[in-house]
């Protein structure tokens, strides 16, 4: 039985039950042994719950239902008792004297004397109503006594190489690690393999002891499964060869002759232990073996790794699907090959059932046998089986994934079982994930210093060193912002959260009454409306969770009123695009709420101002909403933690009181105050000087018409906020006489790692911007936007960590460098040691970095005199509107560049004069990714040094054809798979370019208004398209010279992906479309004389989905189910769309930048 997040419930009763104010209420009626009587029994339902996880595979139906109902009595408390501390906090609202005094002043007012007795009267039945659950427990078989862990079985070093597949690789790189040369001082080094259950470690970690280069390499090897008992003692027992009985000392002494002098491998399979201190001391008595000597780890925790040290850690990965395959078929069928009867049948299906093992050995080897010798219709059951169902007992998949659980503390259970509430695949905001896990309770109230969120930070660290999460992206600051779950791991999570949390990705007709945390991650119009009718019969519900990517209003929006009313025990409500303008007033009425979402609601103006009566509230979000200003009486919110009102613009100030909120870790932006609005009404910039506790990021942004109270921007001191990361400033066009004023008064601390600066309009910067190496030496990214009026820039170039720099807009800028050219000396820092991005947009009076490097090139100078610097890490580059810029240092490492509107001269250069054999000399070698709008450039910008080109985006290209380009530099672009021609007014003709792209695998051709593609293109002969034989991807978009599909088109047979859109000429698909064999997703959108769809449709059985969204009516008239006249031509294609969708603002938005920073294709929901 799956115990949730009810174990963090219990223990954050005991805060409340320990509470004076409760005491003294209980106390008032004589129920102080009651209360004492409580605690007991709450601590002894802890044990009873835990007990009930370790045992749930044995449990009865009656234990599932006794445990049941044990959880919801203790939700009934916690909501109880979360009801009495809401009132106390309205005491403590008051002005008066002791909490004693305001407790009996507020129950005496308005007569609410009953309601506090009615209150003790309540603790009192809930007390006797827990006691006879819990004594209940003997007759279920639970006991008060928790025993955390089931032991592994027992491990050894031999293993059948012939019954592994796939891992080669991976042996191979563990065996080179282990046998090569280390860079240790110590005599032994430490390797250790990490990944989640099922991946095969302890297999790899076999096959690597038996090979026979280690057997040559080591004179001695030994195999320790450790599991729970990170004993020096019973490794030394195992190292001995299971020799048991004897003391410790004797047990060092016989170990320190069997290994010393001699080098020695030493296998600790399945370790769990996390202790430096335990590390410590078997580290040192390992080192008195032979140099050379190493220890091989094995465990499902990066930590571990780290700990055991010197970096050497291997992450395991899945199998490849075609290895994946390979072991299910050994496993599946007789002699590991498919029958020669109905091969087909099974081939699909065991395909199918491959993919839910998502590449994990363990589940292919558990589905693979129990396949063996079945017939058909036992293989479509478990395809359509739950893979966490399979098996039975040890042998099934859960209980070794189940393992990792174990080991989590109570805390860190409740928080991985709230991770249920997201969808396979989801993209996790990690700073989401630990304000909803704060909103829940999960978050164990810190003894020290720290504040809840970094508890939060620590757990979600935990979970993932021990593979609990993966696929983590990072901004350019290093932090990870996002990251994902295995699918398995998933499927752990959702067993341990039990029925209490619901993720709804399919319609239901019916929902448990008793579920607690419901996700909706489907598009609410496809909602059943009964679907929305429930929820007012959903009274236990305490999360109310949309993540679905789709913009859907229709249902959400007349059920708000059903929310806001019936819903009274949630604590986090998302309402984010769900909202047509509106909220109602009996949200107010929501006392136990702690994280409200309503972002992305453009049409929301004005909150009401109920919202103040949310005591509880942790989190407010209003991020992409139309709000024009936030309520009056939030500094009534005295526990908000969190206010995120990032992207409102139409928000005009902040209002008073904010200086009041001292909880607040997060203010996302702070508007300065319009001088059109009532000054009472409206908060002063002065207020962030209270907010001591801020952190992460902070935007200052002044709206037209701020107040220009300078002496009030000089109190803000955001020198002292050291948590602060990330700071934005944005000005407004008027007020521009006092800009460097407020500069200087902004100062903010020296830890700040991003500041962004914009519309910034003072004649020179203050010195703390003039100095940026000593006043900001930690800073990692710099954007400056709009510095109209700045002549000279600070220098930037001896920044030690700038990572990213951004300067857009800034008009009189002559050189980046006011000073000359700088060959750093042995003890100075080098030219921009870490930059890896650099964007320079809209510089129209940029000449070069340095005055003396212009001089030299364009023949002013001595050349002999100047040693120019190149940028030694440099991988991205963005040149746009800076028509006088002609030189450019040299980049030797550039992965990416983009060039706009620049000089056709510009040229980068090379570092020849700079020292001997400096590895940084030389141009563009590495090239992969190139954005041109004038392919014209090349030969200055890189000549012979282009390098082989990955992807080609050609945007804004003037001329009629690229053929001359192509011709010459056609053994870089024979290289491309991505290739993008946009915007290319004048171009008439691909001849002389496709012949030449035979790497090609994703294309796209959009806005080029004067493009044929007709079958008599001029010069491209029809069969020039076959060189295009690698390309999955096709999209043509906005060409309106584009009548027919080219003939040549039909050779295209590996093409997955052709997206048509805009082409208003087009008339008609051709009868040939049925020769693109790997045909499987068709969009049609925006071909209005495409008004049917060709016979040829119905002969491509590999198309998967047609998307008719933005088709013509006509043609979707045609393709309807069930009369269309096209429907029969399509009726095999499993999902056709004829709606329109649109993506969410903030998924663009947060994607875009994420991406920008990390590279990261994931989808995000």
């Amino acid at each position: 039985m799956a115990t949730g997040i009810v174990i963090s419930v219990v223990e954050k009763l005991y805060a409340v039950l320990h509470s004076e104010e409760l005491r003294e209420i209980c106390s008032m009626f004589g129920y102080d042994s009651e209360l004492d009587d409580l605690k007991m029994t709450v601590f002894t339902i802890k044990s009873v719950l835990l007990d009930a996880e370790c045992k749930q595979q044995e449990l009865t139906h009656g234990g599932r239902d006794y445990i049941e109902r044990l959880k919801d009595a203790v939700y009934d408390v916690d909501d109880l008792l979360d009801e009495f501390n809401t009132m106390v906090q309205k005491t403590k609202g008051m002005k008066g004297g002791k909490i004693s005094k305001k407790v009996r002043r507020f129950f005496s007012r308005s007569n609410q004397f009953l309601v506090a007795y009615n209150m003790s009267h309540e603790i009192k039945n809930l007390r006797s109503k827990l006691d006879k659950i819990a004594k209940d427990r003997q007759q279920f078989g639970f006991s008060d006594v928790y025993v955390p862990l089931k032991r592994r079985e027992e491990t050894m070093s031999f293993a059948s190489e012939d019954n592994i597949i796939g891992r080669e690789t991976d042996k191979e790189a563990i065996v080179g690690m282990l046998i090569g040369d280390s860079e240790c001082s110590n005599n032994v080094d430490f390797v250790t393999i990490v990944g989640i259950g099922g991946l095969g470690k302890t297999a790899l970690a076999q096959l690597v002891y038996n090979d026979s280069k280690i057997e040559k390499a080591f004179d001695l090897r030994l195999w320790v499964c450790v599991s729970d008992d990170f004993v020096m003692e019973k490794i030394f027992q195992k190292m001995l060869g299971g020799k048991d009985g004897s003391k410790i000392e004797e047990l060092q002494r016989e170990v320190r002759k069997l290994i010393q002098g001699k080098r020695y491998l030493l296998v600790l399979d399945d370790v769990w232990s996390e202790s430096r201190d335990e590390w410590d001391n078997l580290k040192s008595f390992l080192n008195l073996g032979g140099t050379g000597s190493r220890v091989m780890v094995t465990s499902r925790s990066k930590k571990v790794a780290r700990v055991a040290g010197d970096n050497l850690m291997y992450e395991l990965k899945g199998l490849s699907e075609e290895n994946s395959w390979n072991l299910f078929k050994r496993l599946a069928f007789e002699q590991g090959k498919e029958p020669m009867n109905s091969v087909d049948r099974f081939f699909d299906i065991g395909k199918e059932i491959v993919k839910k093992c998502v590449n994990v050995p363990l589940s292919i080897r558990v589905v693979g046998s129990m396949l063996y010798d079945q017939d058909e219709s036992k293989w479509l059951s478990l395809k359509s089986a739950n893979l966490m169902e399979i098996g039975e007992g040890d042998d099934s998949i859960m209980p070794i994934l189940k393992y990792s659980y174990y080991h989590l503390t109570p805390a860190l259970k409740s928080c991985f079982s709230y991770c249920a509430l997201f969808s396979k695949d989801f993209v996790i905001n990690k700073q989401l994930l630990i304000r909803l896990w704060l909103a829940q309770g999960c978050l164990e109230n810190p003894h020290d210093c720290r504040s809840e969120e970094d508890v939060g930070e620590e757990y979600f660290s935990i979970l993932l060193h021990r593979c609990f999460f993966q696929d983590t992206i990072k901004n350019i600051c290093g932090e990870i912002k996002f990251c994902k779950m295995h699918d398995l791991i998933h499927d752990l999570a959702l067993e341990v959260a039990g029925k209490e949390t619901i993720t709804c990705d399919s319609l239901r007709e019916k929902f448990d009454k008793r579920i607690r945390h419901l996700s909706f991650t489907v598009n609410g119009d496809n909602l059943l409306a009964s679907t929305c009718t429930q929820l007012s019969e959903m009274k236990k519900l305490r999360t109310f969770f949309r993540t679905a990517e789709w913009q859907s209003r229709n249902l959400f929006e007349l059920n708000l009123t059903i929310i806001c009313s019936h819903l009274r025990q949630l604590r986090v409500l998302h309402l984010g695009r769900c909202i047509s303008d509106t909220l109602p007033d009996t949200v107010g009425n929501l006392f136990h709420l702690r994280y409200l979402d309503l972002s992305e609601n453009m049409s929301l103006k004005v909150l009401p101002n109920s919202i103040t009566k949310l005591l509880n509230l942790l989190v407010l979000n209003l991020d992409f909403t139309g709000v024009t200003e936030l309520p009056h009486d939030i500094r009534k919110l005295v526990n908000l933690r969190h206010l995120s009102v990032t992207y409102c613009s139409y928000l005009r100030h902040m209002p008073p009181g904010l200086d009041t909120l001292t909880s607040l870790h997060m203010l996302t932006t702070f508007v300065a105050g319009d001088e059109t609005c009532n000054q009472r009404d409206i908060g002063k910039l002065r207020d962030l000087r209270a907010l001591v506790n801020l952190r992460d990021e902070l935007t200052i942004k002044f709206n037209d018409n701020f107040s220009c109270d300078v002496a009030e921007y000089e109190e803000v001191e955001l020198i002292r906020m050291a948590p602060l990361k990330q700071l934005t400033i944005v000005f407004s066009e008027q007020g521009a006489a006092i800009h460097e004023t407020l500069l200087t008064g902004l100062q903010p601390h020296c830890r700040l790692l991003a500041i962004s600066i914009e519309e910034y309009r003072g004649l020179k910067l203050p010195l703390w911007m003039e100095s940026l190496t000593i006043s900001l030496p930690h800073l990692v990214r710099i954007y400056l936007v709009n510095f109209n009026c700045l002549t000279i820039l600070p220098s930037l170039s001896q920044l030690r960590h700038l990572k990213s720099l951004m300067l857009e807009g800034i008009s009189n800028v002559e050189f980046m460098e006011s000073d000359g050219v700088v060959v750093p000396s042995e003890n100075q820092v080098t030219f921009f040691p870490s930059l890896e991005e650099l964007q320079l947009h809209e510089l129209p009076k940029l000449k070069g970095w340095w005055r003396e490097e212009t001089s030299r090139v364009t023949g002013n100078a001595d050349a002999s005199s100047v040693v120019v610097p190149s940028f030694p890490c440099l991988r991205e580059l963005a040149l746009k509107s800076c028509p006088h810029l002609t030189v450019f240092p040299s980049c030797p490492k550039l992965i990416s560049v983009e060039l706009f509107d620049c000089h056709e001269a510009l040229s980068l250069l090379e570092n020849k004069t700079a020292v001997p054999n400096n590895p940084t000399t030389g141009l563009v070698l590495h090239l992969k990714n190139l954005t041109i709008d004038n392919v014209g450039a090349l030969d200055c910008l890189f000549g012979e040094s282009l390098g082989c080109i990955q992807q080609l985006s050609i945007d804004g290209f003037q001329e009629e054809s690229l053929s001359n380009v192509v011709e010459k530099y056609a053994r870089h672009i024979s290289s491309v798979e991505i290739m993008d021609l946009r915007d290319c007014p004048n171009l008439k003709s691909l001849s002389g370019v496709v012949k030449h792209l035979t790497s090609l695998q994703n294309l796209t051709i959009s806005d080029c208004e004067n493009l044929e593609l007709a079958n008599n293109e001029q010069g491209v002969n029809v069969t020039s398209w076959k060189s295009l034989h690698l390309l999955s991807s096709l999209t043509l978009d906005s060409l309106p010279k584009l009548s027919n599909l080219p003939k040549g088109f039909q050779y295209l047979t590996s093409l997955e992906y052709l997206d048509i859109d805009s082409c208003e000429n087009l008339e008609a698909l051709p009868e040939w479309l049925n020769c693109l064999t790997s045909l499987q997703n068709l969009l049609i959108g925006c071909c209005d004389k495409v008004k049917s769809l060709p016979e040829a449709i119905s002969h491509i059985p590999s198309l998967k989905t047609l998307d008719l969204s933005w088709a013509g009516e006509d043609l979707k008239k045609r393709c309807r189910k069930p009369d269309g006249e096209d429907w029969p031509k399509i009726c095999h294609i499993p999902h056709i769309s004829f709606k329109k969708i649109k993506m969410s603002v903030s998924y663009l938005k947060e994607l875009k930048g994420e991406e920008t920073e990390e590279g990261s294709e994931m989808n995000h929901g």
